[in-house]
C-alpha cells in the first residue's frame, strides 16, 4: 500500500497525521542527585509545570518530533509515538530555541524534543498514561490485526441500545459484505472465527470512560470502512460481546471484523551449509525427480510452497521430455534430486557490485520478476527471501508506477523508516480505506517502501500497489539490518546528518 506523498519531511507529517496511535510506558527513575537548574527550569519548577526528577519525555499527540538541535527551524531527525517516553539525556537542561516556549530537552541516543502540546514530562495523566498501556512489543508482529466488515470505533464502551443504533445498517454481526475487486488479497489471512478472550476491561473504559477522558463526548469516533485494517493490543468480553482494544485507545466489536492469522513464512540465513544459488517455490507444491537411468521421475515426495531447495551451481542443466530439470544438493534414500526448473524463482549470486556499492556496504538486492530479495554486506549475501512486488509486474519506462502499481527498478537508499505506520492513499480523518499501523516500513523511493504485510501470505508473486511487501519475520529481520537504525523508544527515524545515511536498496527486473 502507497502512502501519498513526494518531499519526506512532509510525508512525514501527513502519514504521522493519519497514523492510529500506540504507546509504552516508561516508568520515572528513582529520584538521583541532578546539577543546579537552569534559568528556565527554575521558572518551570515554580510554576509547577515540571514534576521534579523528570528523566523522560512522553509524547501525547500524533508525534512528538526529535530534532538535531534546540529548534524547529532544523529538520526533524525522527519522532516518538504518542504514550511513547524517550530517556532524557543524563545532566541536561532545558534549554530555549526558536518556536519552543516549553524549552528543548536532549534526548537519548541523540537529538532535543519540544516541551510543547505534543509532548509532558509527566506520565501519569489520564491519556498518556492509558496509551501507554497499549504496549506495541518487540515481535515480528508488534499487534494484532483485523480486517473491518464496517465497524465503528467506540470512544466508550456502548450499551446495548447504542451499538444496535449506531450498528443498524451493517447487517447480523459476524456477517460481511464481498470486498472490492482491488481489495481480494486483502482476505487470504483472515479468519471468520471469533479471537479468543485474553485480557479483562481496560481501565479507563470503565464506568463509561474513555482514553483521553472520564465523561467523553461523543460515542463513535469514527467508522472503519469495510475492507480496512485495524491493530489492536487486546480481546476482552463486555456485555456479552467481545472487543478489540485498539491501537489509538478506541475499542471495536470483535464480531464486525475478521482477525488476521500471522504468515509463518521467513527466509533463511545464507551460511557455509546453505549459499545461493537457491530455488523458491512460489506457486504451490513442486515434485522432486530422481534419475533412473537416462528418465527422471518423479520422487515420493514434493517441495512444499514457499520452500527453497539448494542447487549444485557446477551442474549443467538437463533435458529430458522438453523440458529443463536442475541438479539440487538434496538426497532422499535413493540418490540426488532434481527439480523441474520452471517450477521454481532461480537466484544467483552476484557477479559484481553494484555501481557505487563498495565492499563495506549492506545493501538489499530484489528482483521484480521473481519475486526474490538477498540481503549483502558487500559481496558476501547474508540472507534470502522472498518478498511480493507491485502487482503490474515490471514496470514500463513513461508509465506512472503509482498509478500501474508497479515497483520502481533503480538505486536507491533507506530514507526513513517506522516501526509501524498507517497507510492510505488519502489525507486526513474522513478517508475512505487505510490498513493501521504496517509494521517495520521503511522508504526508499517516496511513496515506495519495504513493509510487513500482515494481510496475505502470496510472497514470491506481484500483490501491493508497488512498495514491496514482507512477511512479519522477515521485515522485523529487514529493519534490524538496514540503517539508519532507529533508536529506543523512537518510532521513526529519518536517515541523513547525524543519523547516517541509508542502507543501498537495489531493484531490478
Amino acid at each position: 500500500m502507497i502512502p501519498p506523498s513526494t518531499a519526506w519531511s512532509s510525508r512525514v507529517r501527513r502519514v504521522l497525521f493519519g497514523a492510529l496511535m500506540s504507546g509504552c510506558w516508561v516508568a520515572i527513575a528513582a529520584a538521583q542527585e541532578r546539577p543546579r537548574p537552569s534559568t528556565l527550569e527554575a521558572r518551570l519548577l515554580a510554576q509547577g509545570a515540571l514534576p521534579p526528577q523528570p528523566t523522560h519525555i512522553y509524547s501525547k499527540g500524533y508525534a512528538t518530533f526529535v530534532y538535531p538541535q534546540p529548534s524547529k527551524g532544523t529538520t526533524q531527525i525522527g519522532y516518538i509515538r504518542v504514550g511513547h517516553g524517550v530517556r532524557l539525556r543524563s545532566g541536561s537542561s532545558p534549554r530555549m530555541g526558536p518556536g519552543c516556549a516549553g524549552g528543548f530537552y536532549a534526548v537519548e541516543p541523540r537529538g532535543y524534543v519540544c516541551l510543547d502540546r505534543s509532548a509532558t514530562l509527566d506520565p501519569t495523566g489520564r491519556y498518556t498514561s492509558a496509551m501507554s498501556g497499549l504496549v506495541p512489543s518487540d515481535d515480528a508482529s508488534p499487534y494484532h490485526f483485523a480486517l473491518s466488515n464496517g465497524t465503528p470505533m467506540y470512544r466508550r464502551l456502548p450499551t446495548r441500545e447504542e451499538w444496535t443504533k449506531a450498528e443498524r445498517f451493517l447487517g447480523a454481526p459476524g456477517t460481511h459484505a464481498p470486498l472490492s475487486w482491488g481489495n481480494k488479497g486483502h482476505e487470504v489471512l483472515a479468519q471468520d472465527a471469533l479471537p479468543a478472550v485474553d485480557g479483562a476491561l481496560p481501565w479507563f473504559l470503565e464506568q463509561g470512560g474513555s482514553a483521553g477522558s472520564s465523561k467523553p463526548l461523543g460515542l463513535v469516533r469514527r467508522q472503519i470502512p469495510l475492507g480496512s485494517m485495524l491493530a489492536y493490543v487486546r480481546v476482552f468480553e463486555h456485555a456479552g460481546r467481545r472487543w478489540l482494544l485498539s491501537a489509538d485507545g478506541t475499542v471495536v466489536p470483535a464480531d464486525r471484523t475478521r482477525t488476521f492469522r500471522e504468515s509463518s513464512f521467513e527466509g533463511i540465513e545464507l551460511d557455509a551449509q546453505t549459499q545461493l544459488p537457491l530455488g523458491w517455490f512460489r506457486e504451490g507444491a513442486a515434485a522432486q525427480y530422481r534419475q533412473v537411468g537416462e528418465k527422471l521421475v518423479k520422487a515420493s515426495r514434493s517441495w512444499q510452497r514457499l520452500g527453497h531447495v539448494r542447487l549444485d551451481a557446477g551442474a549443467e542443466p538437463r533435458s529430458f521430455a522438453g523440458e529443463s530439470y536442475l541438479l539440487t544438493l538434496e538426497r532422499d534414500e535413493q540418490g540426488p534430486l532434481w527439480v523441474r526448473e520452471a517450477d521454481i524463482a532461480r537466484v544467483d549470486a552476484r557477479e559484481k557490485l553494484p555501481w557505487g556499492i563498495t565492499d563495506q556496504d549492506k545493501w538489499l538486492w530484489m528482483s521484480i520478476s521473481r519475486g526474490t530479495l538477498v540481503a549483502y554486506q558487500g559481496e558476501r549475501p547474508l540472507f534470502a527471501t522472498l518478498v511480493s512486488p507491485g502487482v503490474g509486474g515490471v514496470p514500463v519506462k513513461g508509465r506512472d508506477p503509482v498509478k500501474y502499481s508497479t515497483t520502481p527498478m533503480g538505486i536507491y537508499r533507506i530514507t526513513y523508516k517506522h516501526r509501524a505506520a498507517t497507510m492510505s492513499p488519502e489525507q486526513g480523518e474522513d478517508r475512505s480505506f487505510w490498513i493501521a499501523d504496517v509494521p517495520y516500513t521503511q522508504y526508499f523511493n517516496a511513496p515506495f517502501a519495504l513493509h510487513v504485510a500482515y494481510w496475505h501470505d502470496t510472497f514470491g508473486k506481484g500483490m501491493s500497489a508497488g512498495c514491496v511487501n514482507l512477511s512479519p519475520r522477515d521485515g522485523k529481520r529487514l529493519f534490524g539490518f538496514t540503517e539508519p537504525e532507529v533508536p529506543e523508544d523512537w518510532n521513526g527515524a529519518a536517515a541523513g546528518g547525524v543519523n547516517g545515511k541509508g542502507t543501498f536498496v537495489v531493484i531490478e527486473r
